[in-house]
């Protein structure tokens, strides 16, 4: 039995991205994965704390991968997603952070910089990252400031130094 740490979910509509996304994955060597065409689907064989990592596109038939992502994201603070999209426009960029995404694959591919990044996927080094990495077709990678309530863990308030006095009994 594959553990969490082990699982990847795909989501792809197209079936060459879906192809080159599981060959990475195959090839990264440490990893099992599960395909979905369609948002329900993908939503439909994930399960909160089943899965390390999942790879969304953005543009899918029935809902968008940023919903997907939303919905993943409220019941899974562990998962990393990894949005991919043709579009990396800055307000697509900005919407798959504030959704919850960990980093961002601009589409077409580029197999040898797809290969390395998931040989080294660290899923806890994603999820504590301040900031959400950009990599494009032209492996030009950037950075968007990740919101503070999508850091995980989450910051802790700070703790009162000294318990509140009683009330004063007036």
């Amino acid at each position: 039995m594959e553990h969490c740490e082990d699982r990847v979910l795909i989501l792809d509509d197209d079936d060459a991205n879906r192809l080159l996304l599981s060959v990475a994955v195959q090839m990264g060597g440490r990893f099992g994965y599960v395909e979905a065409t369609t948002g329900t689907q993908a939503l439909a064989l994930w399960q909160p704390g089943k899965f390390a990592f999942a790879l969304l596109d953005i543009e899918v038939p029935d809902m968008t991968g940023l919903e997907v992502a939303r919905q993943m994201r409220e019941q899974d603070k562990g998962v990393v997603i990894v949005m991919c999209s043709a579009n990396d426009e800055p307000a697509v960029v900005q919407m798959a952070v504030r959704v919850g995404a960990d980093l961002f694959f601009v589409k077409p591919f580029q197999l040898e910089t797809l290969l390395s990044t998931v040989k080294i996927l660290n899923r806890a080094a994603l999820r504590a990252s301040p900031r959400v990495l950009i990599i494009d077709n032209t492996q030009r990678p950037r950075w968007e400031e990740r919101p503070p309530e999508m850091l995980f863990p989450a910051p802790r308030p700070p703790e009162p130094l000294a318990p509140a006095p009683p009330a004063d009994p007036a």
